[in-house]
């Protein structure tokens, strides 16, 4: 059978709707060269929900980093008027303790102190608590950008593209038609063409790889030559897969020719084909004996070339080593 050395197969990596197919059979595509597209509005969807989401996300990252910003200027803030607090209470306290001033004016001093002081345990927690909401705020404009991200990846896997250079022998989906993951959308064959047959084990191991092999007709002409390019080791149900080289010319995948493998040598009588004289179904032969000539019967087998006789068939019974015979009669 007529073949290729690989048969590449082009597969929809997700399921959706074929909607544009660049190839047809017999085309020929080379590797990486874009063959269809499938089209699912679900990954398109996801998509535009990704980068909303990832737009939405940095949104509230810039407001989270413009809070975490201000905080330390309000921790500022508070830590100077702590400062003045406590310095108002001090001046307070000296005075207290000179008669000056009375209980009551320094406690108040001392609540404004302890304000103060608490209005900077606030800021400091303010700080902390900013810088923690832009993090988690960045974190999650990176995980929204990550998602829209794998999305667009997910949609792309929608482009098929041939695994291989070769010729395009089966494209058995229609252009519109709903394709599962992993379903094959083309067939390639890849490589040089071959011929590939299969030989009983037997007869393989007589065979070697740079061996001729004659191509042969229905009626047992040579009509090309072939070499033995590849015997495969592994022996399926009692026969041996070979490749062989042809001498070129143009064949239809899976179209079958016959060879005449060399796999032993026998002893025939082989005639001219024109010498056989067909009458009534049975086959005869002029036998020359002395000087006469007289008809004997003859069964022929298989038609058989060669240098000698190029038009020739083998006589399986009717004819002994030796024997004579003679054209028929024009």
């Amino acid at each position: 059978i007529y073949t290729s050395e690989d048969e590449a197969q082009a597969r929809a990596r997700i399921g959706g709707t074929l909607i544009s197919l660049m190839v047809d059979e017999g085309q020929n595509v080379a590797q990486g060269q874009l063959i269809g597209i499938i089209d699912e509005a679900r990954y398109g969807a996801e998509v535009q929900a990704g980068l909303a989401n990832a737009n939405a996300a940095k949104s509230q990252a810039q407001a989270a980093s413009a809070s975490a910003n201000q905080a330390p200027a309000n921790l500022d803030a508070a830590n100077a008027m702590a400062n003045k607090a406590l310095a108002d209470y001090n001046r307070t306290k000296m005075l207290y303790d000179q008669g000056v001033y009375a209980k009551a004016r320094l406690d108040q001093m001392q609540a404004s102190l302890s304000a103060a002081n608490a209005q900077v345990r606030a800021a400091s927690a303010g700080v902390s608590a900013a810088n923690a909401q832009a993090n988690a705020a960045r974190s999650q404009a990176s995980a929204a950008t990550a998602q829209a991200g794998v999305a667009s990846a997910v949609r792309a896997q929608g482009r098929i593209y041939a695994p291989k250079s070769g010729k395009v022998t089966m494209a058995p989906i229609p252009r519109g038609s709903v394709v599962m993951p992993g379903e094959i959308v083309a067939f390639i064959a890849a490589g040089t063409p071959i011929l590939r047959l299969r030989a009983p084990e037997a007869d393989a191991k007589l065979l070697k790889t740079g061996q001729s092999v004659p191509l042969v007709s229905s009626n047992g002409e040579i009509i090309g030559q072939s070499i033995i390019s590849k015997i495969y080791p592994l022996v399926e149900n009692g026969q041996v897969k070979i490749d062989l080289q042809t001498n070129g010319g143009e064949h239809l995948v899976g179209e079958r020719v016959d060879v005449a493998l060399p796999i032993g040598n026998r002893d025939a009588i082989i005639i001219p084909k024109s010498y056989i004289i067909t009458r009534d179904g049975f086959d005869f032969v002029m036998l020359l004996k002395g000087d006469k000539a007289f008809e004997i019967p003859v069964q022929r087998g298989q038609s058989i070339s060669n240098a000698a006789i190029k038009d020739g068939v083998e006589i399986l019974s009717g004819l002994e080593i030796n024997d004579v015979i003679v054209a028929k009669a024009k």
